[in-house]
């Protein structure tokens, strides 16, 4: 019996040894990451700008355009937090991310409530997109006259439709929504939409993904670049750094060489002024 008790007491410490063990653990785990944490809004089902991966974690271009950023700034670490496109501006605007990057262009809604990154990070030229099976290709807004157009709710697109509309009372018919990329495809290619509005790389990766003919215009109906968006609140010092990390990224050839992986082609900005 007094050899089972100190057999007891024995497992009992080492029990005890290992727990403590793996506290320790735990507590280097969480003081891996140094410097201020910077929470990051993003898409979780953006293909292929920012979505999750097989593996359950963040990805696309987007993304890893942030996470080449991350890497540049020892003073932070970023955590992204995903959501659809609307949610993510409403969680910019709440502040429970400090910037987002979800393809976002200029327009006047978001000027008014959010700030700008300096840099231009994707070529965001919008065109009409039709399924070239049903009929011939649609360069101008005119040409959409008593015609379906799908937008999705709260995007650039959308309000570049409606800004017209607003001129031309009733020349089309927006039909809004949150498809994923794959709804998008099966509307235009089943009849349900006649068009939509996207630019020509989005374009390329429907057909590679769904095996479709979509075909756009030969003129875009708006040119534009897509920006990281920030708070209005987000610290100065944090935006400063990330402008000047992404500057350094596109001009070494960082950002080009992810527009490839993600967008199969080049598409970020050659010149740096605002476009939009």
């Amino acid at each position: 019996m007094k050899t089972s008790k100190w057999i007891m007491l024995g497992v009992i410490a080492l029990a005890g040894i290992g727990l403590s063990g793996c506290g320790n653990d735990a507590e280097s785990e969480a003081n891996t990451q140094k410097g201020t944490e910077v929470k990051v809004g993003t898409g979780n089902d953006g293909l292929p700008y920012c979505y999750l991966n097989e593996e359950g974690e963040y990805d696309g271009y987007d993304v890893q355009v942030v996470k080449a950023i991350d890497e540049k700034l020892e003073d932070y670490y970023f955590t992204f937090q995903g959501g659809d496109f609307p949610t993510t501006l409403s969680n910019l605007e709440s502040k429970k991310v400090d910037f987002a990057a979800y393809e976002y262009e200029i327009n006047e809604e978001r000027q008014e409530k959010f700030t700008y990154g300096d840099v231009g990070y994707v070529v965001w030229d919008t065109y009409i997109v039709t399924d070239s099976t049903q009929g011939a290709p649609i360069d101008s807004f005119e040409e959409l006259k008593g015609k379906k157009v799908y937008v999705t709710t709260a995007t650039n697109q959308a309000a570049m439709a409606e800004a017209y509309l607003a001129e031309n009372d009733g020349a089309f018919e927006l039909v809004y929504g949150e498809y994923t990329p794959e709804q998008i495809v099966q509307s235009v290619t089943s009849g349900a939409v006649d068009a939509t509005l996207a630019p020509k790389y989005q374009v390329d990766t429907y057909n590679r993904s769904f095996d479709v003919a979509l075909e756009t215009g030969e003129k875009p109906v708006h040119k534009s670049d897509a920006y990281l968006l920030f708070n209005k609140e987000t610290d100065k010092e944090l935006m400063e750094a990330i402008n000047g990390a992404l500057t350094e990224l596109i001009a070494d050839g960082t950002i080009s060489e992810i527009s490839e992986e993600y967008l199969q082609g080049d598409y970020v900005p050659k010149a740096n002024e605002k476009k939009g």
